[in-house]
């Protein structure tokens, strides 16, 4: 029987199992509101429009398309146009392009499509080796080696003195000029074949009598390979056969330098697109957005540019064998290529132990040739052994459809 206290006292109150499990599980009481008294309130996630979506998308096509465009043709200098055919050399042209449209890409989406900006900055980073080649990024200048000889060295291909200005109906030859007003140490032309006094070209007696006072040393050798120094120069005899060296120019030399030290200069001309004034007039309607006939274009561009590459790379494989049979440690490699920095036959030279002075020293992106908006740089200086770049400068005379390149070295 229960007693009189327990009949008085009220029962007491039996949670619902489910309350008490979740009491025990820590859950957040909510108040008689349903609303939460604890935790962040849920973002809603903002809806895009169809028309946003789909450009994202399209930019992050373009994003990837550039990225993988970049990197191939930062590397498609590897691919030896001898072996698998000289197309694949066109492609080391159309790197820079390649590279300034992901950078644009990357500015159009830096603030509103990240995505787009990771895949095409991997690109840039993926091919930022070569990318350095045709547009380093050095600032300040070296110091010459204590006790080392120091000297000047100027390549340029003078167009055989043909002057492109539009004064070209007055004396002195503007092209001689320039070169006396460089004063260089060593001068390697290309494409000059008779510098000598010419009523037709305007080159005067005095020009010629300057740069005789001027330059003890003056050769002329495989047909219009020129080279003018005021140091001892031994020319090396290199015999060539048409089919290793046809339609391009190559000459050898020694130079003795005051300290006694001695360096070996090949001063080259290889193969040329061979571009015919139609070719030009195709290529100038393309970048001008022109529709042409496709047979045209493979015709007239990518036959000939492919066939110069296949010329190109047999002309620098020949090259590579007469450096390792003349060359010696020390040697310069000057004159007109024809090619850009990342090139099959730039790559060949390189994987000897070769730089390239402008990669070396120079910033920005550079164009040696200044006609038919070719503007590529084609006209290099490399060096191997204990020659130490100092400076390069780019001319600005446009007397021949090349720019000059004057190059400060040290032979240690």
């Amino acid at each position: 029987m229960e007693t009189p206290e327990e009949m008085q006292s009220p029962a007491p109150r039996r949670r619902p199992a489910g309350a008490q499990a979740a009491k025990k599980a820590g859950a957040v009481r909510r108040p008689r509101t349903g609303k939460p008294t604890k935790g962040k309130k849920k973002k809603k996630r903002k809806l895009r429009s169809p028309a946003m979506r789909l450009l994202r998308a399209l930019m992050l096509i373009l994003s990837i398309a550039s990225a993988v465009a970049t990197i191939f043709t930062a590397y498609s200098g590897h691919i030896s146009p001898l072996k698998h055919g000289g197309f694949w050399g066109i492609f080391p042209l159309c790197f820079p392009i390649c590279l300034l449209c992901s950078v644009i890409l990357i500015v159009l989406q830096v603030w509103w499509h990240w995505r787009g900006v990771i895949i095409a900055a991997l690109g840039l980073v993926a091919s930022a080796a070569p990318a350095l080649q045709i547009c380093p990024l050095h600032l300040g200048t070296p110091k010459a080696p204590e006790g080392s000889d120091t000297f000047t060295l100027l390549t340029y291909n003078v167009l055989n003195l043909n002057d492109r200005r539009d004064s070209t109906d007055v004396a002195p030859n503007h092209t001689i000029d320039y070169i006396i007003d460089q004063d260089a140490d060593i001068v390697c032309l290309q494409e000059a074949a008779n510098v000598t006094v010419s009523r037709h070209l305007f080159v005067t007696a005095e020009q010629i009598r300057t740069l005789h006072e001027r330059y003890p040393y003056i050769i002329t050798s495989s047909g219009a390979q020129t080279i003018m120094s005021k140091f001892p120069v031994q020319p090396i005899h290199l015999t060539l056969t048409k089919e290793e060296f046809d339609d391009a120019e190559l000459a050898a030399y020694r130079i003795s330098f005051p300290g006694g030290k001695s360096a070996t200069l090949f001063n080259v001309h290889l193969q040329s697109f061979s571009l015919t004034k139609t070719d030009r007039e195709l290529y100038r309607n393309l970048t001008d957005l022109q529709r042409e006939s496709i047979q045209d274009v493979r015709t007239h561009l990518i036959h000939k540019l492919s066939v110069a590459n296949v010329e190109r790379a047999r002309q620098a494989q020949v090259l590579m064998r007469l450096i390792r049979h003349y060359g010696g440690p020390d040697v310069i490699i000057c004159g007109d290529f024809n090619d850009v920095a990342t090139c099959y036959a730039i790559r060949t030279i390189e994987d000897a132990g070769f730089r390239s002075v402008y990669a070396s020293l120079g910033f920005g992106p550079i164009a040696t040739y200044n006609e038919n908006r070719f503007y590529f740089g084609i006209d290099h200086i490399l060096y191997r052994g204990s020659i130490v770049p100092l400076t390069i400068d780019k001319g600005t005379v446009r007397c021949s459809d090349h720019y000059p390149l004057k190059a400060t070295l040290a032979i240690d």
